[in-house]
């Protein structure tokens, strides 16, 4: 294993600690909705979203930047 393997591994072992110790529900105002979630389950959301947002803006970035660059001939 790599050293970015075993980071990860010990982020994700925090991870799930700081999940199981905030399993009760708070009340969630999102604009005009009110409801109930549970603290796990919108720090799993909150998760998923991070990822999912981490990998697309890489690849917006990298897209822009090859059409700004020049062609070389």
């Amino acid at each position: 294993m790599n050293f970015k393997s075993i980071i990860m591994l010990i982020l994700l072992g925090l991870f799930i600690i700081a999940c199981l110790q905030n399993i009760e529900n708070i009340p969630l105002n999102l604009l005009f909705w009110k409801f109930e979630i549970s603290k796990l389950l919108l720090l799993i959301l909150t998760l998923i979203a991070g990822i999912v947002i981490g990998m697309i803006i890489p690849g917006v970035l990298k897209k822009s930047k090859e059409e700004k660059a020049p062609e070389k001939n």
